[in-house]
């Protein structure tokens, strides 16, 4: 199955932050959570590029075989 859109980068941070507190419970320290704001930066700027590669297929031109 093929991916239709992007999340979101709120949706993203949300399960990165549960994911870090789920682990952090189970391994049972605090796990320092900065580095979701990096992770989240890096994402930002691939949207475009992954939103291009989701979109790319509905809006190619099809060759009707003139």
């Amino acid at each position: 199955m093929r991916p239709t859109r992007v999340p979101e980068p709120a949706l993203v941070r949300s399960v990165l932050v549960a994911v870090t507190g789920v682990i952090a419970f189970v391994v049972g320290h605090a796990i320092d959570t900065a580095w979701i704001e990096s992770v989240l930066v890096i994402y930002g700027l691939l949207t475009p590029v992954l939103a291009g590669v989701l979109i790319r297929p509905a809006v190619s031109p099809v060759d009707k075989g003139r």
